[in-house]
């Protein structure tokens, strides 16, 4: 595990009546819709005014915490936002300050990347997502292909000695430890999150652990439709809920 997780700070209602807010965010399904293909989701301005905003009441207690890596969430969103905390890959890496901290890289997952280009040649509707530390492997194109994508998958992590992460209409091979509720400790550990009660917003089951991470804390888990409802202490229905949500987010 590259991030060490911080120990849980769980705050007390009796004795920090009104703790100052964190909030804490998913990206895909959460902050943007889920499309066609991972490429394709656009962060409109009104969600960078939204989050922007956001920033400046919370005092900079905001993150996104996403299974994309920070390179490619970097490339996603438009402009630059220099102080936004950003963990990637599952909790492999960390962005504070402008500065990355990550594994040292390796190109096994280029190597995965072209192997499930070969494989999966003649599925038409599997779509192969490379990334700096996993391989995303979707079928949300073609649904009937799922067990024989989650059959390679599997295959490729024991042999690789990877983890699997299911997503929603994916399966990803990624290294194993770190996870989200591993960045939800790791972001609340930095100097401008203490003390402060996380809020993490997130619609898939890669946001569980995160969950379960900020509820440990004294915090608040918020699903986005039904898939993590059972596990989280709000519902909202959609990305326009949450952009609403977030609009009603005070320090």
């Amino acid at each position: 595990m590259h991030i060490s997780p911080a120990q849980n700070t769980v705050l007390d209602p009796q004795t920090d009546p009104a703790p100052r807010t964190a909030l804490l965010l998913d990206f895909d399904g959460t902050l943007v819709d889920i499309t066609r293909t991972p490429d394709s989701v656009d962060v409109s301005r009104e969600l960078v005014a939204v989050i922007t905003s956001a920033s400046e009441r919370l005092a900079g207690r905001v993150a996104i915490v996403s299974g994309r890596s920070i390179a490619q969430l970097e490339a996603l969103w438009p402009g630059s936002l220099p102080d936004m905390v950003m963990a990637g890959s599952h909790g492999q890496e960390l962005k504070v300050e402008g500065t990355v901290d990550s594994p040292v890289h390796t190109d096994v997952f280029a190597r995965l990347a072209a192997a499930a280009s070969g494989h999966f040649a003649d599925d038409g509707g599997i779509v192969i997502e490379e990334k700096t530390f996993g391989l995303g492997v979707h079928y949300r194109l073609a649904p009937a292909l799922r067990e024989t994508v989650q059959a390679w998958v599997a295959a490729m992590a024991d042999a690789h000695d990877l983890f699997v992460q299911q997503g929603d209409m994916v399966f990803e091979l990624r290294p194993r430890g770190a996870d989200k509720g591993d960045a939800v400790r790791a972001i609340m550990a930095l100097d401008r999150f203490e003390g402060s009660r996380p809020l993490y917003i997130g619609d898939d089951l890669t946001d569980i652990p995160a969950f379960q991470a900020v509820q440990a804390m004294g915090g608040a888990a918020i699903s986005v439709g039904p898939r993590t409802a059972d596990h989280s202490d709000e519902q909202l229905t959609d990305v326009r809920a949450v952009l609403t949500r977030i609009g009603e987010i005070g320090a």
